[in-house]
């Protein structure tokens, strides 16, 4: 064995979940990053965990709604879904430039991406700096899903995207 960093690591451990995270923008849209660091964390109550750096608009609106919406993407969605990772939401509506359609989640505020596995909606029960990110933990109050849609993964870090 060699010693790696954590790019290496990371892309040795691909391929992970991907899912684009959506937040209540200030002027009431919704705002969708791309995210795979995220994990479930408990069954009873339900919740997960989403890790986002400290710089990104996402966990900024986060902590001012104390909500969002993570949606495992269909594979429909790859290229859309590849290149929210590759700009801010504080200078581009990423559903509206990359053609991403959005439903009306059920019981939070942001909206869900339509074309998706699985649909996790989240409310903040707490939030812990990890150096230079933060881990978001919530409690999932509603989850739908589509089996007959494909799941993306991070591949490569998030040089692409990919079913498995």
């Amino acid at each position: 064995m060699t010693d790696l960093t954590i790019g290496q690591a990371q892309r040795l451990t691909a391929p992970c979940p991907f899912a684009l995270l959506s937040t209540l923008r200030d002027d009431g849209g919704t705002n969708l990053m791309a995210v795979s660091w995220w994990s479930y964390l408990s069954n009873r109550p339900p919740m997960l965990g989403a890790c986002l750096s400290k710089k990104g608009l996402s966990g900024e609106l986060i902590r001012k709604s104390g909500e969002f919406a993570l949606s495992i993407v269909d594979e429909t969605l790859k290229e859309a879904a590849l290149r929210c990772g590759t700009c801010s939401g504080r200078t581009a509506d990423k559903a509206a430039e990359f053609g991403i359609a959005l439903a009306d989640a059920e019981k939070i505020a942001p909206q869900v991406v339509r074309d998706s596995r699985v649909v996790f909606e989240c409310r903040l029960v707490d939030a812990r700096e990890v150096s230079d990110h933060v881990l978001y933990i919530a409690e999932i109050v509603a989850i739908r899903g589509d089996a007959d849609k494909k799941a993306l993964f991070a591949f490569d870090g998030y040089g692409r995207l990919d079913t498995v």
